[in-house]
């Protein structure tokens, strides 16, 4: 089911025909570029919050990219020019689950974006995918911080994987990597594979942040910085035919990046 306005929608089961599992959460969407939606069609519940929230987290987000760039030995504001941009606020209600071994409250998957803020509450259930090598060491870059709890590599080649609980930190934000970011960096951050799980307690509601630009573009100016000594990992792209790959293929747990590596 959906209800849809020019910068608001709100999804019921929103992938129920296109994701191999079902998603036992409903969602509402408030896009915040070029700016918030008039007053009147912001829900009464979060009118008066949402417009300071936004500016927070647009603060927020410079500051993060600040310091991606410079991680990335290049000045602090490299990737503000394509990354820095609040797209869009996803508010995800998560209902108490009858039968929570059924399905889940969102299939694994990563975020097509820059970052993705995440504000949660006590409840719980995100999950993120740690690759593991065969001695069982973690596969992860302890220099690349890509999940406030967890970083994990989307390699699929890897030999195993576990699912990790990312235990609630009261205060805290959760910040993931996004696909876009992994591409422009040439794989020196990696996004974040992650599911939430349903649970018979509840509701679980939490509020995502989606940093991305449709019109940014894997372009000379972010790659050749970061390419100088070795080759480039994906094929050029743009952020709107990686949103329009995802939208295609749906929540189906595979990897977006695929398509796009060389």
């Amino acid at each position: 089911m959906a209800s849809d306005s020019d910068h608001l929608r709100a999804r019921k089961a929103f992938d129920l025909f296109q994701s191999q599992a079902a998603n036992w959460r409903d969602t509402l969407i408030i896009d915040t570029a070029p700016e918030l939606p008039p007053p009147e069609d912001i829900p009464p519940i979060c009118r008066s919050i949402a417009p300071k929230y936004v500016r927070m987290m647009q603060q927020l987000g410079r500051t993060l990219l600040e310091l991606l760039s410079e991680a990335l030995g290049l000045f602090s504001g490299h990737l503000e020019e394509d990354a820095a941009c609040l797209e869009r606020l996803a508010g995800h209600y998560y209902p108490p689950c009858p039968e929570p071994h059924l399905m889940l409250g969102t299939t694994r998957h990563s975020d097509h974006c820059f970052l993705a803020v995440l504000l949660q509450d006590a409840v719980g259930g995100l999950q993120v995918l740690l690759e593991e090598d065969c001695d069982g060491s973690s596969n992860n870059n302890n220099n690349n911080n890509n999940n406030n709890n967890n970083n994990n590599n989307n390699n699929n080649n890897k030999s195993s994987a576990v699912w990790v609980d990312v235990p609630v930190v009261e205060g805290a934000l959760v910040v993931n990597v996004g696909d876009f970011l992994q591409i422009v960096s040439n794989d020196r951050f990696k996004s974040v594979e992650h599911r939430v799980v349903s649970q018979s307690i509840g509701p679980r509601v939490s509020m995502a942040c989606f940093f991305r630009r449709q019109d940014a573009a894997t372009s000379t100016r972010v790659l050749a910085p970061i390419i100088a000594d070795g080759e480039a990992r994906y094929r050029s792209t743009t952020m709107a035919e990686l949103v329009r790959h995802n939208r295609a293929k749906g929540l189906d747990g595979s990897s977006a990046l695929q398509h796009l590596r060389l």
